[in-house]
């Protein structure tokens, strides 16, 4: 499992994009044997993308760094266990591939077999991608990860940490044997499933109440951008103070509210947001408030406070 301090995605995560001309192919995996630890009494099992076959699904899973001007191909090798699945996201194509590299009608990819997609980097920001079938099981089983891109010259500056918190319910009830070994055919016809009722509510695959904060109190920086993801079928309202000074530089700016002593931004499920801070006047004792909130009755489900400093 990642660190709940925030997976920061500093520069040397950048072995996969170290040029933004270059075409490079990696290795997804889709895989139906993940198990979720989500507190030292509790262990889950859950959907995911890995990198290697020894490797552990993780939540999100399986990131892709990229620079503006990049082509990336994906093989993506499905041993999900009789479930087609294929990867989305919005905002991004996945065009997929045979093997003569041309491109082909999109569709998912069987069980043992392997699909290629070819996805280019047009513009800097931050993106989910998932698997689709059998929406919404596949993507609450834990079948996300996360798609960076930025400017070279960004890069190159270093003048600013990141930070991503990815934040996710789940239903422990749909992670059962009996569902999440159900076999799947090629059309892919949804389930039926019990009603939605998230009784864990977690950051980067860990409980959201564990999440430690943006940065070490005595390693504070003066700005920092935390990306935000909601892979979740909530909506996630975060409210920062008005001391960090919030501004989205991407995602849906519509979605905000500022008053006196806070600006809240609201993501509904699969959105995402970088939102740039500035921590300068941050107090020492000042908290982020995570709330999720149930979007059939509006109503706030979880709330959690995350100090802004650990």
């Amino acid at each position: 499992m990642r660190s709940n301090k925030g997976i920061v995605f500093g520069i040397i995560v950048f072995f996969m994009t170290v040029s933004s001309s270059a075409q490079k192919e990696i290795l997804v995996i889709g895989r139906t044997t993940g198990e979720l630890v989500v507190n030292k009494n509790k262990k889950i099992r859950s959907f995911g993308f890995s990198s290697t076959l020894s490797g552990q699904v993780s939540l999100p899973g399986s990131p892709i760094e990229m620079i503006v001007g990049d082509s990336l191909t994906i093989d993506f090798w499905n041993i999900s266990q009789g479930n087609p699945v294929s990867l989305f996201a919005e905002g991004i194509n996945f065009k997929q591939l045979d093997e003569e590299n041309k491109i082909i009608k999109n569709k998912p990819v069987a069980h043992m077999e392997h699909g290629l997609y070819r996805i280019l980097a047009k513009n800097t920001g931050t993106y989910l991608y998932y698997s689709p079938e059998n929406y919404p099981f596949n993507l609450q089983a834990g079948m996300f990860g996360i798609i960076n891109i930025r400017e070279k010259e960004k890069l190159e500056s270093k003048k600013t940490d990141e930070v991503v918190w990815c934040s996710h319910e789940i239903d422990t009830n749909w992670h059962t044997d009996d569902i999440m070994n159900e076999n799947q055919n090629a059309i892919n016809n949804p389930f039926k499933l019990l009603e939605y009722q998230p009784n864990y509510f977690l950051i980067n695959g860990k409980l959201a109440k564990k999440t430690n904060g943006l940065q070490p109190l005595n390693l504070r920086k003066d700005t920092i951008i935390l990306r935000i993801v909601n892979a979740g079928l909530y909506n996630h309202e975060i409210e920062f103070p008005v001391t960090m000074h919030p501004e989205i530089i991407f995602g849906n700016t519509s979605n905000s509210i500022k008053t006196s002593e806070t600006t809240k931004v609201v993501l509904h499920s699969k959105e995402t947001m970088e939102i740039q801070l500035f921590l300068v006047h941050s107090k020492e004792n000042e908290s982020i408030v995570y709330n999720y909130i149930d979007p059939k009755i509006g109503k706030v489900i979880y709330k959690v406070k995350i100090p802004v400093f650990y």
